[in-house]
């Protein structure tokens, strides 16, 4: 049942992780893995997840701050207007004085003549881009977590049962080995063995139990609270087959979210660089005011007061102390970093999915042997059934192939979860799909 989600488990995040362009919504998805859902408890975990994980929830934040950040350098292109209320008193002499009053209302806008301001909003643009891609990369991070614990708790649920099965058989060899050595066909020692025996199958189950408490308390982490999950009913056969995947290829890679993300910030470095640039050459501003009181607009115009005012300057650091020079070299390293740290994340992204490829291979490959054990241990006990029935083999000897039969199961259980927990690995290395 299991492995008919985990597929589609992170299937929604490839929605929201199209190259560069512009995000026209958060990266939350509503839901169009839905369909595909055979496991109701499964389904609801991950809407809870979504609704409820810390780490989506900071990301969203950080989203929402770079949305900040491009309303703020947006706003630094836009006319800026300013209205006030100023007074001043004073006089030529100690013996005369003038007062005066005004209420001015100032304008002013920068004409962008390097495009530093357009390079500045385009580079906080790409910024937001990094920071809608981070949100989906914590979103699958989040589901994926949410899937292997999912089937952990799954496996260990068998382990649990098995551990009890175990138990059972352990405190009937006891009996049968106590009757045994009534009639004189067993030792002291074998008594000894059998009662050991169900100690440790006791001690067994304890650990199985608290093995799903702690599941159950990791899921309820992830969906962001401090109490367990409830735990789910429990049949058997939970985990079943997964996809089959041969092969992945580079553009898969290149859809992850990271991946994305690194770009976006290559990018961004980028366009800061060429602010930087353009940060070194003059500024054009316009001003206009009403009843502005500005002297040096007085000193210039060679006037007492003004009812009106347009001006416009061109500016120019000529001497800074090697401040723009810096700047040039500083947004030259950022970039330098970021592009160093875009190649990483390709050729790690790469790796990876080569290597949870060759795991998935390997575990549907112990997954296929530990099968066929199971088949021959249950066999066994199947034919084990017949010949105790016959009278040929007592009901230690069967109890010991009982054990074997589970401790197959067990395996088994095992080998699934292992190769079921490689698939939601290598969907996450792909960005979310395998295919």
């Amino acid at each position: 049942m299991i492995g008919r989600v985990l597929a589609a488990v992170l299937a929604a995040t490839s929605a929201t992780t199209g190259a560069m362009a512009p995000p026209v919504a958060a990266p939350r998805a509503t839901g169009p893995w839905s369909p595909t859902l055979d496991d109701p408890v499964l389904a609801d975990l991950l809407v809870r997840a979504e609704l409820g994980s810390l780490d989506i929830r900071m990301a969203l934040a950080r989203l929402e701050k770079a949305r900040a950040d491009v309303d703020l350098v947006r706003a630094g292109r836009r006319p800026h207007l300013t209205i006030g209320v100023e007074a001043a008193a004073g006089g030529a002499d100690v013996s005369s004085s003038s007062a005066g009053a005004g209420a001015p209302v100032l304008g002013g806008y920068e004409v962008d003549l390097f495009h530093r301001l357009r390079h500045g909003l385009d580079a906080a643009k790409s910024d937001e881009v990094a920071a809608l891609q981070d949100a989906a990369a914590a979103r699958q991070l989040v589901l994926a977590e949410v899937a292997r614990t999912y089937v952990t708790l799954r496996a260990d649920q068998e382990h649990r049962a098995a551990a009890m099965v175990r138990a059972d058989l352990a405190r009937r060899v006891e009996v049968l080995t106590r009757s045994r050595g009534l009639e004189g066909s067993a030792r002291d020692e074998d008594l000894t063995s059998a009662r050991w025996a169900g100690v440790l199958a006791d001690a067994e189950v304890q650990r199985a139990v608290r093995a799903v408490e702690v599941d159950r308390l990791r899921l309820g982490l992830l969906l962001g609270s401090d109490e367990p999950v409830d735990e789910p009913g429990y049949v058997g056969d939970e985990i079943p087959v997964t996809p089959v995947t041969a092969a992945v290829s580079s553009e898969m890679v290149q859809r992850r979210p990271d991946i994305q993300a690194a770009f976006a910030r290559l990018r961004a470095a980028d366009l800061r660089r060429a602010e930087a640039v353009a940060a070194s050459r003059p500024r054009f501003l316009l001003t206009a005011g009403i009843g502005s009181g500005d002297p040096d607009l007085l000193y210039l115009l060679d006037v007492r007061a003004l009812a009106w005012t347009i001006a416009g300057g061109l500016t120019h650091e000529l001497l800074d102390g090697g401040a723009a020079k810096a700047r040039k070299r500083g947004a030259a390293a950022e970039a330098d970093l970021a592009e160093l740290a875009y190649r990483k994340a390709v050729g790690e992204a790469w790796g990876q999915a080569r290597l949870n490829l060759a795991k998935l291979q390997d575990a549907a490959n112990a997954e296929a042997l530990a099968g066929k054990t199971w088949t021959r241990e249950a066999r066994a006990f199947g034919t084990g059934q017949m010949r105790h029935q016959d009278g040929d083999i007592d009901g230690v000897a069967m109890a010991a192939l009982e054990a074997k039969a589970a401790d197959a199961d067990v395996a088994l259980t095992d080998a699934q979860a292992v190769r079921a927990q490689a698939y939601v690995d290598l969907l996450l290395t792909l960005g979310g799909q395998a295919t």
